[in-house]
C-alpha cells in the first residue's frame, strides 16, 4: 500500500467521524428528553427552589470557566470572544542544557462590522492561536518548525451562542521555509451543564494544501470548587497527514487546577501528559508546570512566572528543569 493511500484511510474515517459527532451535537436537546410519565402531576410546572440552585450551579461554572480562560488568555476564550483584541507577548524561555529561547508573539483577532457583524480577521502566531495542549506541553516544544508559523485568515462565525459555536476559517499560513500554504476548515463548540460540572466538546479540521488534513477533538470537564478554585480536565486528541505514519495520533490528557490568588493575580497547577500511538502507544513526555500571572497596570498589562519540570521519553525520562518569563500587553477584551 501507498503512502498517499496511507493516508487517505485516516482522512476518511476523521472525516466520518467529525461529520456523526457534528450530527449528533447539532440535535437539540429536546431529542434527549426521557419521556414524560403518564401522570403529568408527578413533577411541578414551576420551577421550584432545586431546579433554581441547580441552574444558579450550572451558570456559575460556566461564569468561572470564561472568567479564568480570559484573564489567563486561554484561546477556549479568545477564539469566541465577542469583541476585537491584539496580543503583544515578548518572552524568554529558559530550560537545562539548552541556550535561552527569546521570542516575540503577535496575535490580533480584529472584527469587521462594515463587511459583517459575524466576521473577523485574524492574524496569529499559531503556536498560540492553534488552540491545542498538544502544542504547549513544554514552553521548549512550542518553537519547532511545525508551529513557529504565522496565519493570517477570515473567521466567519456561523452560530454564535452560550452553548453552542460554529466558525469557518480561511486563511494562508508560513513557516520557516517561507512557503505559503492555503487552510480552510470549521471550528464546532458544544457546552452541556451537569450541577456543578460542565463539559465542553471542541473539534477543530482543517485542510492544508500542502500539508494535507488536520484534526484535533477536545472534551474539557469543568468544575467551580469555591470561589476562587476552578478544576479542568482535559482530553485533546489530534492527528495529521503529515505525521501520522511516524507518530500516529497524539493524544494530551491534562489535569489544571487554577486558583484566583486576588483579583490582579491567578495561578495555574498544569500536569501535561502526551502520548504517541506509533510505532505503539507510548508515554512521549510528562511536564508538571506552575503558571503565575499578575496584572500590572490597568487591565491589559500582565507579566507570567512558570516554572516547569519535564520528563520526556527521549531523554529516557529524567527530570529537565526550564523556566519562561513573559510579558504581555493585551489591548482589547474584557475579563
Amino acid at each position: 500500500m501507498s503512502n498517499r493511500d496511507r493516508h487517505h484511510q485516516p482522512s476518511i474515517a476523521a472525516l466520518v467521524i467529525f461529520l456523526s459527532a457534528l450530527v449528533f451535537c447539532w440535535l437539540p436537546d429536546t431529542l434527549w428528553a426521557e419521556t414524560p410519565a403518564p401522570d403529568l402531576h408527578l413533577e411541578p410546572t414551576e420551577p421550584t427552589g432545586v431546579d433554581l440552585a441547580q441552574e444558579a450551579m450550572s451558570r456559575s461554572v460556566n461564569d468561572a470557566a470564561r472568567w479564568f480562560d480570559a484573564f489567563f488568555g486561554d484561546e477556549r476564550y479568545v477564539a469566541e470572544e465577542a469583541r476585537s483584541r491584539i496580543r503583544l507577548t515578548p518572552s524568554i524561555f529558559i530550560e537545562e542544557g539548552e541556550p535561552a529561547e527569546t521570542r516575540l508573539r503577535i496575535n490580533a483577532r480584529l472584527w469587521l462590522p462594515r463587511l459583517s457583524k459575524k466576521l473577523r480577521l485574524v492574524i496569529a502566531d499559531t503556536s498560540e492561536d492553534e488552540e491545542s495542549i498538544l502544542d504547549q506541553e513544554t514552553f521548549s516544544d512550542a518553537g519547532t518548525a511545525r508551529n513557529d508559523t504565522t496565519a493570517v485568515g477570515l473567521q466567519y462565525f456561523l452560530r454564535a451562542r452560550d452553548k453552542l459555536n460554529l466558525s469557518l476559517t480561511a486563511g494562508l499560513k508560513s513557516g520557516d521555509d517561507h512557503a505559503i500554504d492555503f487552510f480552510i476548515g470549521p471550528r464546532y463548540r458544544r457546552t452541556w451543564a451537569f450541577d456543578t460540572w460542565q463539559m465542553r466538546f471542541t473539534e477543530q479540521v482543517r485542510w492544508y494544501a500542502d500539508l494535507g488534513w488536520e484534526s484535533r477533538t477536545r472534551f474539557d470537564f469543568e468544575r467551580l470548587l469555591r470561589e476562587d478554585l476552578f478544576v479542568r480536565a482535559t482530553t485533546d486528541l489530534r492527528w495529521n497527514e503529515q505525521d501520522f505514519d511516524e507518530e500516529g495520533f497524539q493524544l494530551a490528557v491534562t489535569p489544571t487546577l487554577t486558583q484566583r490568588l486576588k483579583s490582579r493575580a491567578g495561578i495555574d497547577y498544569q500536569w501535561f501528559n502526551v502520548f504517541n500511538s506509533r510505532p505503539d502507544f507510548h508515554l512521549e513526555s510528562t511536564t508538571l508546570r506552575v503558571r503565575y500571572r499578575q496584572r500590572i497596570w490597568r487591565k491589559w498589562l500582565f507579566y507570567e512566572v512558570n516554572p516547569q519540570l519535564a520528563f520526556r521519553d527521549e531523554d529516557d525520562f529524567d527530570a529537565t528543569p526550564g523556566i519562561e518569563i513573559r510579558l504581555e500587553a493585551s489591548l482589547g477584551g474584557t475579563y
